[in-house]
């Protein structure tokens, strides 16, 4: 169903709907009840928050001592794949979940990132922490 056909169904203008969908306006309690009524759930369901992103698994990445972390921006730019490895036997990986796995069963997790300055080297593990948002 589309938003407008569901404003209409609702009662209520497109704009309004389009402000809630958006977030840029709140609901009354009113007009909860009366998308509860429209969408056949108890207003409740409605303002329930969303807990799938918070029961999400923690996802535990290499830190290095300067504090960087192993993290899916670390993506070529050419070719998106992820450098992890000792220098003279460096693999690469096309995903961020394949190369955190083979740091994972590495001695010493070792992955290239960019310094402050924009160059890009290998950086070792001291630690294993959760990613951070």
């Amino acid at each position: 169903m589309s938003q407008e056909a569901f404003a209409d169904r609702c009662g209520f203008a497109r704009s309004y709907m389009s402000r809630i969908e958006r977030g840029c306006s709140n609901a009354s309690l009113d007009a909860i009840e009366v998308l509860a009524e429209a969408l056949s759930v108890e207003p409740w369901q409605l303002l329930a928050s969303d807990s799938s992103e918070d029961s999400a698994p923690e996802l535990l990445v290499p830190y290095a001592a300067d504090g960087s972390c192993f993290h899916p921006g670390l993506a070529s730019t050419r070719d998106g794949s992820f450098g992890v490895g000792d220098k003279a036997a460096q693999k690469r990986f096309g995903s961020f979940l394949e190369a955190l796995e083979y740091l994972r069963n590495m001695k010493t997790a070792k992955w290239r990132r960019p310094n402050s300055s924009g160059n890009w080297g290998i950086v070792s593990a001291v630690r294993w922490d959760k990613l951070r948002k």
